[in-house]
């Protein structure tokens, strides 16, 4: 407590147990929109210390991992050839909502996948120029239906255009 010359009455635990930081920031949603925000960004970041961490040490979890990010990738994409084949009107509501889907995917490849490496294999790098441009792909699928909404491009950096 600053100014009060007191001594907290209860000392203030951090966590990285993401799990911890992911019930703290689902109680805090229908209270503080702002602080559920903060909350769900340091479990994201205490996950990705896990995740990383046990890379690091067991090989076998790279496996896994890779695995995982095939599995997301491989979704994307069906998402963008379930577009193709319903072949909507650019701008209308199902190009929007396939375009959006294949978008949400693409930025958890990108933002959060990517910035893992695993020690014992160049497995998730090789991955990371693949995610890039089919990133890439799915950014100029989303700039044709014109959102209202800001794009991030494939490293997480706001786009220009």
């Amino acid at each position: 407590m600053l100014c009060s010359g007191g001594t907290p009455v209860e000392p203030i635990e951090m966590t990285d147990d993401w799990r911890i930081l992911m019930n703290e920031a689902m109680k805090l949603e229908g209270e503080d929109t702002i602080q559920a925000f903060a909350k769900f960004r340091e479990c994201i970041n205490a996950a990705m210390v896990t995740t990383q961490s046990s890379l690091e040490s067991n090989a076998a979890v790279g496996v896994a991992m890779e695995s995982v990010y095939g599995a997301l990738a491989a979704y994307a994409q069906q998402v963008m050839m379930e577009l193709r084949a319903e072949d909507p009107g650019a701008g209308g509501v199902d190009h929007a909502f396939r375009a959006g889907q294949a978008y949400g995917v693409s930025c958890v490849l990108n933002h959060l996948f990517d910035s893992m490496r695993d020690p014992n294999a160049d497995s998730l790098a090789a991955l990371d120029e693949f995610s890039d441009q089919m990133h890439e792909e799915i950014l100029q699928t989303c700039k044709q239906v014109d959102l209202a909404m800001i794009l991030l491009d494939a490293k997480g950096d706001y786009c220009e255009d």
